[in-house]
């Protein structure tokens, strides 16, 4: 083991089999393609975190890394420290990504390397927490990082802290948190899925009998097995990939009435589970406990449909318009330079988030942190600002009065 900046190896194993390991942490040590390839080889399926600081690692010891994703359910990924890998970050958001938080700080990230990362990331479905603290990115970074969020729905929280922004960069980001007009690319595709869903919609309607039932039986796994508003709108998404999401959306006792394969397992592992505590096999509270646990290595499913087929959509001066990125919760913009003019901006995407009519549920951004940039903290944008986010932020705690404002965060 080491300390918190020492050099070591730290290993955390599954509190219900000790032979398993859930973890492990590479903290400052030279880690050689050779040990990849054993890590790689010998790494078990239970692992779902894994970290490497500061490990001196290059283009072929990613892919050696991204080969080992491919083959274990990995949720969480550290690699800061590895400025040698910055321009292949990209490769970690591959088709088959299970990765839900990603920490990327301290790499000198440049705009060239964010363009490719964020292209992959406009596409991903799995990633929710992404740090990118402490890189290389200017205002044309941030600029490539708000085109891969223009149709991403799946991200909550991004880290910029530590970086090069300016006013220029904060606009961009500002902007798809409003509304987004799609270019003529994207009402291609838009009109392309639309017409997919609907003859996908009229060949999958199961076949009825003279008094108006399917023929489907009750749990049938047939994909055709229930159809909720979900499946309307999400069915065959850009990527490709809706409906494994949509799979793990779906819960037992769909909207027409009948149940899914997915509801009687989770009855059956119930019974099974208290059987064999009944039995001695198991501890009281283990399988519980190890059903909570594998829960919470399961990537957070935002139940965003695809931008593309939004259904509050509208049409100015000719153009379609869609609601923009509600799906991004937190933003941490700290230390930076953005200046009076990126808080104006800021202030209105969240004054028209607050204004905008959503469904039931969806705020849009919720914590914003600014310290340590150059604005004026008694400006009257930033103090608009700070009560647009002192509402909205659902952990926000009453400063003392004698603090000073310019800590008051528009709450990150």
């Amino acid at each position: 083991q080491s300390g918190h900046y020492g050099r070591g190896v730290e290993v955390e194993q599954d509190d219900d089999n000790k032979d398993s390991i859930k973890s492990f942490y590479i903290k400052g040590w030279k880690v050689s393609t050779g040990i990849l390839n054993v890590l790689n080889l010998a790494a078990p399926q239970t692992l779902t975190t894994i970290s490497f600081w500061r490990c001196g690692l290059d283009r072929e010891a990613l892919h050696i890394i991204v080969n080992m994703l491919s083959k274990i359910a990995i949720r969480s990924v550290s690699l800061d420290g590895n400025p040698e890998c910055a321009g292949h970050f990209h490769l970690l958001l591959s088709e088959d990504c299970t990765i839900s938080s990603l920490s990327l700080r301290s790499n000198k990230i440049s705009c060239t390397d964010i363009a490719l990362f964020s292209t992959a990331l406009a596409t991903n479905k799995s990633l929710t927490n992404l740090s990118l603290h402490n890189n290389s990115i200017e205002d044309e970074g941030a600029q490539h990082l708000a085109r891969g969020l223009r149709m991403n729905r799946t991200l909550l929280t991004l880290n910029l802290s530590g970086n090069k922004l300016t006013d220029v960069g904060t606009k961009a980001l500002s902007e798809i948190l409003t509304s987004l007009t799609l270019s003529h690319e994207e009402i291609v595709a838009r009109r392309k899925l639309i017409s997919e869903n609907k003859s996908a919609l009229a060949t999958d309607d199961p076949p009825t009998t003279p008094g108006g039932r399917t023929k489907d039986r009750p749990g049938s796994n047939s994909r055709t097995g229930s159809h909720t508003a979900l499946d309307k709108k999400g069915k065959g998404g850009a990527s490709g990939k809706g409906n494994k999401k949509q799979d793990k959306m779906e819960k037992p006792g769909t909207k027409d009435g009948r149940k899914s394969d997915m509801g009687n397992k989770g009855k059956d592992d119930k019974r099974k589970g208290a059987a064999d505590a009944k039995k001695g096999n198991i501890k009281k509270g283990t399988a519980g406990k190890k059903y909570q646990e594998e829960k919470e290595q399961e990537p957070e499913v935002v139940e965003f449909s695809n931008p593309l087929l939004e259904s509050n959509m509208s049409e100015k001066e000719g153009k379609i318009v869609v609601p923009g990125n509600y799906a991004l919760t937190c933003l941490n913009l700290n230390n930076n330079a953005i200046d009076d003019n990126g808080i104006t901006y800021l202030y209105k995407a969240l004054h028209f988030q607050e204004n905008s009519t959503m469904k039931r549920g969806i705020k849009g951004l919720l914590r914003l942190t600014l310290k340590n940039n150059r604005y004026d903290n008694e400006s009257r944008y930033y103090t608009e600002l700070v009560d647009i986010m002192t509402r909205r932020d659902p952990f926000y705690e009453q400063p003392l009065i004698e603090e000073d404002q310019s800590n008051i965060t528009a709450q990150t």
